[in-house]
């Protein structure tokens, strides 16, 4: 089938625990083994300490709900940027950006990364 859907996604996807408030879960993934292109949700709740990930790979999200926190540092940067997203939002995130996730209280995001499935 040329065109696949996911019924109500946003809304009924499980996602996985990444710990620090965040959890993901990948929806759909392309064929191509040499540029593979990746989807999902990403949540974070309010946490104590943000949640710290490094790209392997280029990635765009847009804001689903809520409000997600972004301090980020590029891998040729010294300093951060912080950027508070909200709902509407699209974020593109550079390869080899250092990112910290927070949230004050509850943020959700539809991604594509230019990534294997569950290869995060």
């Amino acid at each position: 089938m040329p065109i696949d859907i996911l019924k109500g996604a946003q809304f009924n996807l499980p996602l996985l625990p990444l710990g620090n408030g965040a959890s993901i879960e990948d929806a759909f993934t392309t064929e191509d083994p040499e540029k593979p292109i990746t989807s999902g949700l990403f949540i974070v709740d309010k946490a104590s300490e943000p949640f710290v990930y490094t790209y392997k790979y280029h990635e765009v999200k847009i804001i689903l709900e809520g409000e997600l926190w972004l301090e980020a540092t590029g891998p040729d940067e010294k300093n951060s940027t912080v950027i508070k997203a909200v709902a509407g939002d699209v974020l593109r995130i550079k390869k080899g950006t250092v990112v910290k996730f927070s949230s004050p209280s509850r943020g959700k995001a539809f991604y594509v990364g230019q990534r294997a499935f569950h290869d995060w």
